[in-house]
């Protein structure tokens, strides 16, 4: 377990930050009402005339109980003001009024708090909530909460460029942008974070929806989240979040956001990102060097490894359904109660693993960072980012610049996420099964295949070995190119592999991904061994590129 860097919560940049709520909130209001000064009187009409409308048509179609009070009233209201400005000989300053009034309303409802008894209370629910579901029920659920997060720091493990991280939080702001496939993900990571990574909890951006629950939204609203909802869409919403994310930066608050921007349904590590939020990293590191503040804005992509995601079945289906269309019939049928009961007897009953995978700190223009905190061209050379945003000598502000190397920051996301997707045991049984059975069929898609019986998938014990063995070698051969990351537990004993993976993929499902029976490899959810397989999924085409002599020896 690594010391705290900062053993004091009073130092902690999200609470400082919470301390000046009123102050920050205004600020971010200010600085939207001079963007909203910039846009000439025909845009900002237009702009208004389709907020109103959209959020209207979402209060009546796409209502959620998270959402502020009297949404459908307030909109109502707006709506009159926009056409009495309209009538008006001032339309413009009647509308720039209006606008402010929708930003407040914005700002208020994206800002989130940090307050310390409830953090602390929280880091303690928390520890035995996790050690509830990664540990079975025994003797040790009743010991002490430092016994418990001694266990949990065997299953819950940080790897890769963590000490890295620790070392440039002194000096720069960090921007953790984690891959995401479960509603534990916020939770997860900020726990782990701080427990075992010793770094002060971060800000971080949570889904509006998370907030329907009260006893969530208790917590949220007090642990530093800000709040975004994706149903709005409207320039003016937008630009509000993005601008809120940048002054955080620019603050130095250390931040939490999935640029993938919701879960990913079909379990594959995100290759296409959503580039509102990473824009605003870049923005905010241009106003830094403007200030000629030498903090630097380090995105830090971190993959999540679960052996076990909860709702995998749910998701996968939700991907199926929307790639597949009229292809995919689902079979669904109601869950018994004897599911449910089934399904919490394993969580008590069963162990699993989870991985936090810190990736190479990169520069808001994909350039890695050292742990000195110094830019790197892919020569190893030092590049100075003032660079980047100047033109004969001087800073200017150029939108198409900008959002380019906003493209490229993403692309480097991405393929830190390719890189770091660590893989343990229980992902590459799912993989290597899926695969092989893929392979056997080739003349049938992948949405074929998962509406096949699930007593049609078999696969011969001994030649499932042989295949294992031949994709390992090629694994192993990546890893060598810096293109794979394994688990030491990927170089145990063969066999052990087979059966640790076959144990743990999937383990808190009712029904068996992979299991052997009669010297057979088979599944009893064809649909969730489908999600597992597509963890791996991004290796498929470095895979088909190894040739046979590369590999031979490692077999």
């Amino acid at each position: 377990m690594r010391p705290h860097l900062l053993p004091d919560i009073h130092d902690w940049p999200v609470y400082i930050l919470a301390k000046n709520r009123a102050e920050f909130v205004d600020k971010v209001i200010q600085d939207m009402e001079v963007q909203v000064e910039r846009v000439g009187a025909g845009e900002l009409d237009q702009m208004l005339s389709k907020t109103i409308f959209q959020e209207r048509q979402r209060v009546k179609s796409n209502p959620w109980k998270a959402d502020p009070p009297n949404e459908s009233l307030f909109f109502k209201k707006l709506q009159r003001e926009y056409n009495e400005n309209k009538e008006s000989h001032d339309s413009f300053q009647k509308n720039k009024q209006t606008a402010s009034r929708l930003i407040h309303r914005y700002v208020e409802e994206i800002s989130g708090s940090f307050n310390i008894p409830t953090f602390q209370f929280a880091r303690k629910t928390l520890t035995w909530f996790f050690h509830f579901l990664y540990y079975p029920i025994n003797f040790s659920t009743f010991s002490g909460i430092k016994k418990k997060i001694e266990r949990l720091e065997k299953c819950m493990i940080i790897n890769g460029q963590i000490e890295v991280v620790r070392q440039l939080f002194k000096d720069h702001t960090i921007i953790l942008v984690p891959t995401h496939s479960s509603n534990l993900d916020s939770i997860l990571v900020g726990y782990m974070v701080d427990t075992f990574g010793g770094l002060p909890a971060f800000s971080y951006g949570a889904g509006l929806n998370l907030f329907d629950s009260e006893f969530f939204a208790f917590f949220m609203n007090r642990l530093g989240a800000y709040r975004v909802d994706r149903r709005k869409k409207n320039q003016i919403y937008l630009h509000t979040l993005s601008t809120y994310s940048r002054l955080l930066a620019e603050r130095g608050v250390n931040t939490i956001f999935f640029p993938g921007g919701t879960r990913s349904r079909s379990g594959e590590v995100e290759g296409k990102l959503k580039l509102g939020l990473l824009n605003s990293m870049v923005l905010a590191q241009r106003n830094l060097l403007q200030r000629r503040d030498p903090r630097k804005i380090i995105i830090v992509p971190v993959v999540i490894g679960y052996e076990s995601v909860l709702e995998a079945r749910s998701l996968i289906l939700q991907h199926l359904k929307t790639t597949g269309q009229e292809k995919f019939i689902t079979k669904e049928r109601p869950s018994p109660i004897s599911e449910y009961l089934h399904f919490i007897w394993g969580l008590l009953k069963k162990s699993s693993s989870v991985y936090l995978t810190f990736g190479t700190p990169l520069d808001v223009f994909g350039n890695i960072v050292d742990a000195h905190g110094n830019s790197l061209d892919h020569n190893g050379k030092p590049v100075h980012l003032g660079d980047y945003f100047k033109r004969e000598g001087e800073f200017v502000h150029d939108a198409q610049r900008e959002s380019i190397y906003t493209k490229e920051l993403a692309e480097a996301i991405a393929r830190e996420y390719k890189k770091n997707n660590f893989i343990l045991p229980a992902h590459f049984v799912a993989f290597s099964a899926f695969k092989m059975y893929k392979e056997i069929h080739n003349q049938q898609d992948d949405i074929n295949i998962v509406q096949s019986p699930e007593e049609e998938f078999s696969l011969p014990l001994a030649d499932y070995k042989v295949y294992c063995k031949k994709l390992l070698a090629k694994m192993m051969v990546l890893q060598n190119q810096g293109k794979a990351y394994m688990s030491d537990r990927m170089l145990q004993d063969f066999d052990q592999v087979i059966e640790e993976g076959i144990r743990r993929v999937g383990v808190f499902h009712n029904r068996k991904v992979l299991m052997i029976s009669n010297m057979e490899i088979i599944t009893e959810d064809l649909i969730a061994l489908y999600f597992y397989y597509n963890k791996l999924r991004n290796l498929e085409d470095d895979l088909k590129d190894i040739a046979e002599e590369e590999y031979q020896s490692l077999m």
